[in-house]
């Protein structure tokens, strides 16, 4: 991709950003056959994307990586989440 490229997609509505990025979630799932999961940290960013896959496939896990340097309030929004495992 080139930086055009990249501005143009920078500027697609939101709704063509969500469709595009449910037929990558969708690529990426048939590819692994469905073994995969959703690198979790509680930040904006990963949080809009599990609600998406979980939109497409509800039973993915999420895996949250607690380096014991997270904001307490982070580890307690994580556990709000069901399917998530907390590794250290």
């Amino acid at each position: 991709m080139n930086i055009n490229e990249l501005k143009l997609m920078q500027n697609y509505p939101l709704e063509l950003k969500v469709e595009k990025t449910k037929l990558r979630i969708k690529e990426w799932y048939e590819h692994y056959n469905g073994e995969v999961y959703v690198s979790f940290s509680g930040g904006k960013d990963s949080t809009v994307l599990l609600d998406i896959v979980r939109s497409m496939y509800p039973d993915i896990e999420a895996v949250f990586s607690n380096t014991g340097l997270e904001f307490p309030e982070i580890v307690k929004f994580i556990k709000t989440f069901d399917n998530v495992t907390i590794i250290k």
